[in-house]
């Protein structure tokens, strides 16, 4: 898999990052975070941005306007709700997408502070 690093934001929990990790992937969970947990959008794509991780989120109400604040950022993924829900039994589907966007990661990866809707169905 290429080189990718994740940063999983709030709403996702730690135990996504810790199967993800299992998978190989290098993957952090804001919620595991003390310096990251209830800060701002802005905060966040910030300290992805310079750790070099692409933020993994589901908020597409308030993440356009840290995007538009944070134009260096490296990369942010969203994963619709309704294709992927936060719940438990769910979980696993959006691991199996994750782990098959970093394994054949799309072209647009190759541009500064790209934007990806993950796709439902694994590749």
């Amino acid at each position: 898999m290429p080189d990718l690093a994740f940063l999983l934001d709030e709403h996702y929990p730690p135990a996504l990052a810790d199967t993800l990790r299992a998978r190989g992937l290098d993957v952090q969970a804001v919620i595991a975070r003390d310096d990251l947990r209830g800060q701002a959008d802005t905060v966040v794509l910030a300290a992805a941005a310079r750790e070099g991780r692409i933020t993994v989120t589901a908020d597409v109400t308030t993440f356009p306007a840290a995007i538009a604040a944070v134009p260096g950022h490296a990369g942010v993924i969203y994963c619709d709700s309704e294709r992927f829900p936060r719940s438990i039994n769910a979980l696993p589907r959006l691991a199996e997408a994750l782990v098959a966007f970093a394994a054949d990661p799309p072209a647009a990866l190759a541009y500064p502070g790209f934007i990806w809707w993950l796709p439902a169905a694994v590749r």
